[in-house]
């Protein structure tokens, strides 16, 4: 038994809930729309004309004094604090007789000139208020403006009539992200549920028959549960307490036989020893259920941080202190650059100690430590105090996935390990498809400070769910550990640092530049809402969930990586330059989704590449895990350095530009890459190898 038949349990339970759930928003959507909008309408006729009468009230004064309408001063900046502080308005116009525009803030499409003169010829000639309508856009309520020598200007205020419709929008978007998330989550508990409940049972029954077949009765199921698996394996284990009772008594009997009698049933007596050994065996943790609840762990820790994920460059640059000489998108890049150097550097570490005091222990500490530090970055005051915070929180996180990742090859066979390090991984990109799109909408409704608590508490979570599932296992690692002698040896092999250098350093460098800096402080700056955000960011994580698996049995079905390594590279620098085309939302939209296929495509061909190249090298006598240890080391570098080459290309030529910049640097990378993919031919493995 394996994972794949409790994904296909949980995905056809999961389908039966979603489908319910997606009938439930749609009757909400048609109810709401039938429902709300004719009530509203109204209220938003009543709200134009109380904003109309208090600006026209504003504006007689002016007029009184004799000052002409169309050099009236300090119009924007009352227009513009109206408009900030009702959100359904769209505009406020001021127009001559004849609805020629002389002051306009907000939104108003020339589309709509037509309209606003025909508006103000009506409303000169009625000289009283009049209601009207710019299309199927505007409610509007135009008054005149007059002195005593009479009208001398329209004042029009429009109310937006899609206001409504716009809000339940919003509404819909975050059901829809709300009923995503519950569902990658509820997939998460009934992949583990499906794996303890059902799985390990079954896989239980089936070692037992095993051992049985072989002739060795010495070790039970001993089944905790008392549901109809539980009452089988219950049934096996009486069975065979009952030929051990039936074995005792023969022994107990030959005991008293002469050594001539002895003598002729000695293989048989030796058989029956090796089957009924005087101790049973202990019985063991399943290596494959911990693995399942492993995943779950790593995904709540995994989700503390992502939660953080939208907001973390808006966050920083709310706290920024200006630093001499310095500007100030490099000193905003400063705390993510550190974050992810304490990461790196402490990662290796961090698996030495699990690997001397247990990955359980490590886990417990790292999780604590992130807890401390996400707790404190909610209490920052000063940009010092979230640089310390964060450095605390980078340390819990090298410590929980490095034992976490331990923990899985420790419970895993070469056969399973694959399938153990897709679970591990399936925890963490289910996190990042959770995490900026919940955070996002927990920053708009709960702040920022907040939403760092709620993460504080999360890995606090993870914590406990690892202290009281996980039992401690003793280790028996022959691998060499981390040592600068061992990465020596990697940099001496060019094969291994070309894909290093040119390959993954710069998908960890677009990683954090583009999603994780660049790209919300983007659309911050265009006025997109957090929860928006959030949503954008979702569809990187999306395409690497959907893309990622298939790209991994393309890979191992063709057997060539290669392809897949450079034909993510070019999608990546593509999407540098297609997410800032224009300024629409949707060229970000498609960027970002592009970027989401292109590092899909890389993540798992990227790592059994690396793995492959150490092979005729001085690599080749390190373990698998200290290959991928010292890869994850460098791939880092990326990580670090890309929040200062973001912010200094944005300090120079702008968003756009600094977006732009990092697809140029991408494609010179992967131009790079070819080259040296054809230079240095990739090393036949060794025929005994199982790694790939």
């Amino acid at each position: 038994m394996n994972t794949d038949l409790a994904k296909s349990i949980s995905f056809r339970l999961l389908t039966l809930a979603v489908l319910l759930l997606l009938a439930m928003l749609a009757g909400f959507s048609i109810f709401s729309r039938s429902l709300f909008e004719p009530q509203i309408l109204p209220e938003l006729e009543k709200k134009a004309e109380k904003v109309a009468t208090y600006v026209l009230a504003q504006l007689d004064q002016a007029v009184e004094w004799g000052i002409p309408v169309e050099k009236l001063a300090g119009t924007d900046e009352l227009f513009d604090d109206i408009l900030s502080d009702n959100m359904d308005i769209g505009f406020i116009t001021v127009t001559d007789l004849n609805g020629k525009r002389l002051h306009l803030r907000g939104t108003l499409p020339t589309q709509f000139e037509a309209g606003l003169t025909g508006l103000a010829r009506e409303t000169v000639q009625a000289k009283a208020m009049t209601p009207g309508r710019l299309g199927t856009v505007f409610l509007t309520k135009s008054l005149p403006i007059e002195t005593k020598a009479g009208i001398v200007g329209v004042l029009h205020v429009g109310a937006r009539a899609d206001y409504v419709s716009s809000q339940l929008q919003e509404v819909y978007y975050d059901l829809a992200i709300i009923l995503l998330v519950s569902a990658l989550f509820t997939f998460e508990i009934l992949l583990y549920f499906v794996n303890a409940s059902i799985l390990r049972p079954i896989r239980d029954i089936h070692e037992l028959a095993a051992r049985l077949a072989s002739g060795y009765f010495g070790r039970p199921i001993a089944p905790k549960a008392r549901d109809e698996l539980g009452r089988i394996s219950a049934r096996l284990d009486d069975a065979v307490a009952g030929l051990r009772k039936r074995y005792e008594a023969l022994a107990q009997a030959v005991t008293g036989w002469s050594d001539e009698a002895r003598a002729r049933v000695s293989t048989t007596l030796e058989k029956f020893e090796y089957a009924f050994p005087p101790k049973p065996a202990s019985i063991t943790t399943s290596g494959q259920q911990g693995t399942a609840l492993i995943r779950i762990a790593v995904f709540v820790f995994s989700l503390a941080e992502e939660l953080t994920r939208t907001f973390l460059s808006v966050y920083i640059k709310e706290l920024f202190d200006p630093v001499p000489g310095l500007a100030m998108e490099v000193v905003i890049g400063a705390p993510i650059a550190l974050f992810m150097l304490l990461w790196a550097v402490a990662q290796p570490f961090a698996g030495a100690y699990s690997e001397k005091f247990g990955r359980r222990k490590i886990f417990l500490i790292g999780a604590a430590c992130a807890a401390i530090g996400l707790l404190a970055s909610g209490l920052s005051i000063t940009l010092i105090h979230l640089l310390v915070a964060r450095s605390i929180t980078a340390i819990g996180y090298a410590m929980v996935f490095i034992s976490a990742q331990g923990f899985v090859i420790d419970n895993t066979t070469r056969e399973t390990r694959a399938q153990g390090m897709a679970g591990y991984a399936g925890g963490i990109l289910t996190a990042g498809v959770c995490g900026p799109a919940i955070g996002g909408i927990l920053a708009d409704q709960i702040g920022f400070r907040s939403t760092f608590i709620l993460s504080a508490v999360l890995a606090l979570v993870a914590a406990v769910m690892v202290y009281r599932a996980i039992q401690e296992r003793p280790i028996h690692s022959q691998s060499e550990r981390f040592s600068l002698a061992s990465l020596g040896l990697f940099i001496a092999n060019p094969r291994f640092m070309g894909v290093v250098l040119f390959s993954a350093i710069p998908t960890k460098l677009a990683l954090t530049a583009l999603v994780f800096f660049l790209v919300p402080l983007y659309l911050n700056e265009q006025g997109i809402s957090q929860s928006m955000i959030g949503r954008v960011l979702l569809l990187y994580w999306l395409a690497m969930i959907f893309v990622s698996p298939v790209a991994s049995n393309l890979s191992d079905r063709l057997g060539n990586r290669k392809i897949f390594v450079v034909a993510g590279g070019i999608l990546a620098a593509i999407a540098g330059v297609v997410a800032v085309l224009n300024t629409s939302i949707w060229s970000m939209v498609i960027g970002l989704t592009v970027l989401g296929i292109a590092h899909g495509l890389v993540m798992t061909p990227q790592l059994a590449l690396v793995t492959t190249l150490s092979h005729g090298q001085k690599t080749q006598k390190l373990s698998e895990t200290t290959v991928l240890s010292m890869f994850r080391l460098m791939e880092r570098i990326g990580n670090v350095i890309a929040p200062f080459v973001a912010g200094l290309l944005l300090a120079r030529y702008g968003y756009a530009g600094a977006i732009t910049g990092i697809g140029y640097i991408l494609s010179a990378c992967t131009f790079i890459c070819i080259i040296l993919f054809v230079a240095f031919r990739e090393p036949a493995a060794p025929a005994q190898e199982g790694r790939a």
